[in-house]
């Protein structure tokens, strides 16, 4: 197998690679390689099962159970009792899945099991390369400061972030997941850090007043969601991607129309070492949704 780039930002397919048949430790030790390198894998244009996304995915890591107790499940405009989400989706600004809580996941797969050729696509953005990119100022702060990442279990909301002020006046506390991280976030299994500052999920800056929060926020967004540190990835049915879910941000940039959009899921807990061993990381999760919440 070998992996050619998708761009500059990040991301490579893998060619000459049969996603059908099992690996062995050399060829799974290959794939960890490459996915540390270019933090998002694709593999398309072959005819995919469950079990292939299974064990592609089972390379990497443990899979994890999901929240509705299967080890995958569906990222879907169709009505579907698989579904992670509803069947209504909307525009999803960036974040890290889990990174309301102290461990983001390490790793997401989704297979376009059935998929328009319109299908919104999936953005994905480095939060690695990007560091050293920073201007001075912006990475000055980047290094000292801390942030309050959120969630709300009652409403998904994907298009907006938690208000801090609704953390702060809510009579429902338990509705919320929150969690204060450093800005640049050390992954288990990398050896150089990734901003967890995101778009949806940070309500706060810590020490910072409302208006210089922000502008901080701000400065640093122009530069992690820059079009040149950013790969949009365009569907075709059968594609299975991996992406680094630290290392990246990832966005829908807006609501899916009618036409199908079925993408099978799935996660790991956890990361395989060369030496046979795991890294033991047990994903944040929030509870699930109410039926009418959004993701």
């Amino acid at each position: 197998m070998h992996a050619v780039p998708l761009s500059d930002a990040l991301g490579a397919e893998l060619v000459d690679f049969d996603i059908t048949e099992p690996h062995t430790a050399e060829e799974q030790a290959e794939l960890r390689r490459l996915f540390r390198q270019y933090h998002l894998l694709l593999v398309r244009g072959q005819a995919v099962t469950a079990a292939d996304h299974d064990r592609f995915v089972g390379a990497f890591g443990p899979l994890q159970s999901n929240r509705i107790g299967d080890a995958a499940g569906y990222v879907t405009n169709q009505d579907d009792p698989r579904s992670l989400f509803g069947d209504e989706l909307w525009r999803l600004l960036w974040h890290n899945d889990g990174a309301y809580g102290p461990n983001p996941g390490i790793a997401t797969s989704l297979w376009a099991e059935d998929i328009s050729p319109n299908a919104t696509p999936t953005q994905f953005a480095n939060a690695v390369e990007v560091v050293d990119r920073l201007p001075a100022d912006v990475r000055e702060q980047v290094e000292r400061l801390r942030i309050v990442n959120a969630v709300d279990t009652a409403y998904l909301r994907t298009y907006e972030r938690v208000p801090y002020d609704e953390l702060l006046t809510t009579d429902e506390p338990d509705r919320y997941v929150t969690h204060e991280h450093p800005v640049l976030f050390e992954p288990p299994h990398l050896e150089r850090r990734a901003i967890i500052a995101s778009e949806q999920m940070t309500a706060h800056v810590v020490g910072l007043d409302r208006v210089d929060g922000e502008a901080f926020l701000e400065a640093l967004y122009d530069h992690l969601y820059a079009d040149d540190n950013v790969y949009t990835h365009h569907w075709q049915r059968n594609d299975i991607i991996i992406w680094d879910n630290i290392a990246l941000h990832h966005a829908r940039p807006e609501a899916p129309g009618p036409e199908p959009r079925h993408l099978r899921r799935q996660t790991i807990d956890g990361w395989y070492t060369d030496d046979g061993g795991v890294i033991d990381w047990t994903s944040s999760r929030a509870g699930r949704p109410r039926a009418d919440s959004q993701m």
